[in-house]
């Protein structure tokens, strides 16, 4: 059976991104993300018992409006329920591939990673994303194995601002309203349920982020709490601010586009404000960074696993249909198996630099 999953969030015209055949439908469980902002919809069809995780699962995907990070973070919930899934990128791809390759890519993570002496003290406002589904944490383990003390802060220290200038004074307003979050709980570090700004304060906290990375203090999106722990590691490790980004095309021969709607400026040769993506409104960032050396990291949810692979950036583009700061990069033909079949989740983290040794020797 086909099930198609749209986000609201989502406008724009979106259709099934290629055609299978009606055998095949009525043969598998076949589900079209066509938008991102769909993992809690497919999580509903698993209660409802419309999808059988015991059975494999064919997630039809396509280069735009964020479907293949919908997918991606779908996968990783199969997965870790030792489910079986299959990324579709066109109608012949059915096979599923040998992972036994890309195992090596992902290894338990050294201390050094992990540690770090004074304790952390990151603030979580609002609760992650429903989306997020494979992206959830163990507070409890993430002091024991971090030393990061996660503080849940409710979403109104940031929604009592109100609505505010739909352009970069408002953006500007919501960096100072997080500043102050910041100061009063005493925070090393912060990720926003920002999604729920557009409903409330009618503005985007893409400039926030930008500039709390930009003053050394590690900032994410969505609540996602892996990668503000992932960037955490990575300015231990290296002191370079870090680009969260969704892999929102993926090539065979490693080439992957990572996309969001915001970057620390630090990293860019150049850049302009324009809209956010989904909702259309407030202030995003389109960011151009420097080609050359550059390394992909991610901690899973459960602290067990970490990728960090050396990839060089090759060139940047803009397209109006997808998150604003896109960002090409080479890495290799197993990477894109990794992303493909067995993620740690949608959002990666991306720095400047080759520093994967420093994440895998003493």
């Amino acid at each position: 059976m086909l099930h198609k999953l749209r986000s609201q969030l989502h406008t724009e015209a979106l259709e099934v991104p290629f055609k299978v055949s009606d055998s095949f439908i009525e043969e598998n469980q076949v589900v079209a993300v066509l938008s991102g902002g769909t993992e809690a919809l497919f999580m509903d069809l698993v209660r409802e018992k419309k999808i059988d995780l015991k059975r494999p699962v064919y997630l039809m995907v396509s280069g735009f409006s964020n479907s293949i990070p919908a997918a991606l973070e779908i996968l990783s919930f199969i997965r870790q329920r030792k489910g079986i899934a299959k990324i579709m990128q066109h109608p012949n791809d059915t096979v599923f591939v040998d992972e036994s390759e890309t195992a090596s890519l992902t290894r338990v993570p050294l201390k050094k990673v992990l540690k770090n002496d004074k304790k952390l003290r990151l603030g979580v406002v609002g609760n992650s994303q429903d989306w997020l589904i494979a992206s959830q944490v163990d507070y409890k383990a993430v002091l024991a194995d971090m030393n990061c003390e996660l503080i849940d802060i409710p979403f109104e220290e940031l929604s009592s601002l109100g609505e505010v200038d739909p352009g970069m004074k408002g953006a500007e307003a919501i960096y100072a309203r997080e500043k102050e979050i910041i100061a009063k709980y005493k925070l090393d570090g912060i990720t926003v349920r920002c999604f729920d700004m557009f409903t409330t304060v009618k503005n985007t906290g893409c400039v926030a982020v930008s500039k709390l990375q930009d003053e050394g203090i590690p900032a994410g999106c969505e609540g996602d709490i892996p990668v503000l722990l992932t960037m955490i590691a990575c300015r231990q490790l290296t002191g370079e601010p870090a680009f969260m980004g969704s892999p929102a095309r993926i090539l065979p021969d490693g080439q992957i586009l990572l996309a969001k709607c915001t970057i620390a400026l630090s990293m860019t040769k150049k850049h302009e404000y324009t809209t956010h993506f989904e909702s259309g409104i407030g202030v995003a960032i389109h960011g151009e960074v420097e080609p050359g050396d550059y390394t992909l990291v991610k901690l899973s949810h459960d602290l067990q696993r970490l990728l960090a692979v050396n990839v060089k950036v090759t060139r940047c583009q803009y397209e109006q249909n997808m998150c604003r700061t896109q960002i090409w990069i080479q890495s290799t033909p197993i990477v894109s198996q990794y992303l493909l079949t067995n993620p740690l989740s949608d959002h990666h983290v991306l720095i400047k630099g080759h520093h994967a040794a420093k994440f895998w020797r003493e």
